[in-house]
């Protein structure tokens, strides 16, 4: 029997909760991307299964690491993470994880704890600001990014 939009969900978050081989100083989730082929469709259903309005979604700029373009609502998610919505812009990380898993929740953006510098972080552009792979991540996902403490930034 296929999973709910909302059992997907609530799974992958129970996984990133765990925050299991995360380094030292990381490990609050911030938000969880949904991969798909159709940014339009995806985004209607999603809005639609988790309650809503479509509009909410926002066009963030794009994950260089995974070669995706993204959406954004914020605050969507229980206990206020964000959701994004990734298509693949190139043959990249995001495309292989298609290809592997089709599309649902793969990836999941960690953010730092306190005292841990921004600096830290030194990654290439995602739609939470400057993101990094977890090391030792499978090249096909799911994938795990660290971001900074106030990233957030958005294109309108």
């Amino acid at each position: 029997m296929p999973s709910s939009t909302v059992d997907l969900i609530r799974a992958a978050l129970d996984v990133a909760n765990l925050g299991a081989g995360m380094p030292v100083g990381w490990g609050r989730p911030q938000a969880l991307g949904w991969a798909t082929v159709e940014l339009d469709r995806a985004a209607s259903e999603l809005a639609r299964d988790l309650g809503f309005p479509v509009g909410a979604f926002r066009d963030a700029i794009g994950s260089e690491a995974l070669g995706a373009h993204c959406r954004v609502v914020h605050g969507a998610l229980p206990d206020g993470l964000s959701l994004a919505i990734l298509e693949p812009a190139t043959e990249g990380r995001l495309a292989a994880t298609l290809a592997r898993f089709g599309e649902g929740p793969v990836v999941v953006w960690y953010t730092t704890d306190e005292g841990v510098s921004v600096e830290a972080v030194v990654g290439r552009a995602g739609p939470f600001g400057p993101e990094r792979l977890v090391t030792g991540d499978p090249v096909h996902g799911p994938h795990r990014f660290l971001i900074g403490p106030r990233a957030g930034t958005i294109q309108s």
